[in-house]
């Protein structure tokens, strides 16, 4: 019963490892749990003190051992790892399906001068998930809260929290993710144009054993910039080492299981490029961009530009060198920090080409007049078919990236699309990060591999085992996408 009741949890020859699924006042209590498990609540000053856990209520996803030797003989019996009853469901609704039912959920209407698409909201669901998240490209949590503020007042709703299924809500057309635009309208077109290329171009490229292919890895933050992080009695995860660690798994597995090349944009100078087994991570801040010379990373912005600086002097030697311009790929990895705790798994961002310029140099000027890369071409440059051609081909990598991590059970964010092309922000400005827009190599993408404010993430992130199966998944991906 109780293994029905805590999916997450399992035993095995160390004991019952539990995941606390209520935490706070009045919830799981560390005494009620020693009265099933081990037949008495007194045990409980043993068990807090082998997990070092501190008084106070438990924390939903908080992982805690109960020793094999003081559990009842009966809850002894070894169980496998809950892979499929909580990590992820491979067999979930896949996403694309699930939009696209989502889309014919929508109406169009106009109110004065102005155009909406009408939702119907279902049993359970609220403004922020149900319908922004879902149906926006909006990704700050300030940017979510003030869209919901409209949506509310546009649907003249005076509490939402006392929402009924069935209630009408008005979101502006503007707001809306190029998908869920009216059928006809100009960013509706771009969009469907960009699908119908990446059908086209799917599958022309093959290659064995990835022979030929060049990759090119971006593990995000670093130095100074240690992006987001969650650290309490539970875990201590820092962003920028997390990325880095995925990395060096990523990197070492195509460098000694296929034939790919594979190059990267940054280095830890300590660490090399060992991935470090280990639950917690201690902070450091020496990484540095590999460009010539090596940049510090002090500033996040002269960072960013750097890698694309980079990233697209590997691309010119390469393809001078023969390469076919589809072989090499750029990806950079991340992990999300989604205000909402309860929105998890990985994103994938695109380079939208609608959201591009033909030419842009790095911000700001005069950073960058030391370094070779730049010397080299100081532009980034791009035509209008090279952009649709860069979103097609990131499209059908990301796509099949999100399968693969479906078939490892790796969570794939399923609240809206999981592949976005551009992020909004309130006020009207959209953007494609620095790395996917200025970077010349064909096939890019942004990797959002969790949710570090979500507990279930954040427990799955700090085990070294998961990051392996992350890696390993992004690798059967490159082979998949290169048949």
């Amino acid at each position: 019963m109780l293994l029905a009741v805590f999916r997450a949890d399992y035993v095995d020859d160390a004991g019952w490892h539990h995941t606390v699924v209520q935490g706070g006042p009045d919830q799981e209590t560390l005494w009620t749990l020693c009265e099933w498990l081990t037949g008495v609540g007194t045990h409980h000053e043993n068990v807090a003190k082998l997990n070092n856990l501190p008084s106070g209520n438990l924390q939903t996803g908080q992982q805690i051992l109960f020793p094999r030797e003081l559990l009842l003989e009966v809850m002894r019996e070894p169980t496998e790892t809950p892979l499929v009853a909580d990590l992820e469901q491979a067999a979930e609704v896949p996403v694309d399906l699930d939009l696209a039912q989502a889309a014919e959920d929508l109406d169009y209407v106009r109110r004065g001068s102005s155009q909406y698409a009408v939702y119907r909201l279902k049993p359970g669901e609220a403004l922020y998930t149900a319908v922004v998240v879902r149906f926006t490209d909006f990704r700050e949590n300030a940017d979510i809260l003030r869209a919901c503020d409209t949506v509310q007042d546009e649907s003249r709703i005076k509490d939402v929290h006392d929402m009924k299924p069935g209630t009408e809500i008005y979101i502006p057309v503007d707001m809306l993710s190029d998908r869920f635009k009216p059928e006809g309208s100009r960013a509706r077109k771009e969009y469907e144009a960009t699908i119908a290329e990446a059908d086209r171009l799917r599958g022309q490229v093959t290659t064995k054993d990835l022979d030929g292919i060049v990759v090119i890895l971006d593990p995000g933050h670093g130095g100074k910039d240690i992006g987001t992080s969650t650290i309490n009695h539970a875990y201590t995860l820092y962003e920028d080492e997390v990325n880095y660690d995925i990395m060096c798994r990523v990197k070492r597995i195509l460098e000694t299981q296929t034939r790919a090349k594979v190059y990267v944009t940054m280095l830890d100078p300590n660490q090399g490029y060992e991935p470090q087994d280990v639950e917690r991570f201690v902070l450091d801040e020496d990484e540095v961009v590999l460009s010539t010379p090596n940049y510090w990373n002090e500033n996040s912005k002269i960072s960013a530009n750097l890698r694309w600086y980079v990233a697209n002097s590997i691309y010119r030697k390469e393809t001078k060198a023969g390469v076919d311009p589809r072989k090499i790929i750029f990806t950079s990895f991340h992990c999300d920090a989604l205000f909402n705790d309860k929105l998890r798994g990985a994103m994938v961002y695109l380079p939208g080409a609608a959201y591009r310029k033909d030419r842009e140099t790095g911000w700001p000027p005069g950073a960058y007049d030391n370094y070779a890369e730049y010397k080299e071409q100081p532009e980034a440059r791009s035509t209008a078919e090279e952009r649709r051609r860069d979103e097609a081909l990131s499209r059908n990598f990301a796509m099949t990236l999100l399968d693969e991590l479906g078939k490892a059970q790796i969570k794939r964010h399923n609240v809206g699309d999981p592949i976005r092309r551009v992020i909004r922000q309130d006020g009207g400005k959209e953007y494609v990060v620095a790395v996917l827009r200025n970077t010349m190599v064909p096939t890019k993408v942004l990797v959002e591999c969790a949710n570090l404010t979500n507990p279930t993430d954040c427990k799955w992130v700090s085990q070294p085992w998961w990051r392996e199966r992350f890696a390993e998944a992004y690798v059967e991906a490159l082979k998949a996408y290169y048949r």
